[in-house]
């Protein structure tokens, strides 16, 4: 199972939350979004979080969000969740977070739960967070995929438009 979730939904409201007192913040954002399965959702992003391309973010933008299922999340309604990863997602795109590994005997990447695997073709960006052209072994790695399309198998098969490389463990 990914240690990642995430949910998507459209940014009704944009706030700058300042951290006076934590000296190492610059402080945050706080995104309220209409999620279709959790509702009100507020998330915050702070200059760890990664975003795709580093496009800025608007108000009725339509966006996935990943937060991770290890953090602590206050136990209020509507939800607050801190960005790990945030992608835009204009309608008919799609983006996955998690360890992908080689199957046995197989040249196809699966994520943690075999939900999800991909067939990476020439025309796959396989980059880093930085922008620069990733050349190694995408397996055992936490990827950001972002794809268009799936098979409706099971597990779903997708070429991905484009992949993000977290090297870091």
């Amino acid at each position: 199972m990914s240690q990642y979730t995430p949910t998507t939904g459209t940014i009704l409201q944009i706030q700058w939350q300042d951290a006076p007192f934590v000296p190492q913040d610059c402080g945050t954002l706080r995104l309220t979004l209409q999620t279709m399965d959790q509702g009100l959702t507020h998330i915050t992003v702070s200059g760890s979080t990664y975003v795709l391309n580093s496009r800025p973010l608007r108000t009725g933008d339509q966006i996935t969000c990943f937060y991770s299922l290890l953090a602590p999340v206050p136990m209020i309604y509507p939800p607050l969740y801190h960005a790990v990863v945030i992608v835009p997602t204009s309608a008919g795109t799609y983006a996955a977070l998690d360890r992908f590994t080689y199957l046995a005997n197989s040249h196809q990447l699966t994520n943690s739960d075999d939900t999800l695997r991909l067939n990476i073709s020439n025309q796959t960006r396989v980059m880093l967070p930085n922008g620069q052209p990733f050349g190694g072994s995408l397996s055992g790695k936490l990827l950001l995929v972002i794809y268009s399309a799936t098979t409706r198998s099971i597990p779903a098969q997708t070429t991905p438009d484009q992949i993000i490389v977290f090297c870091q463990q």
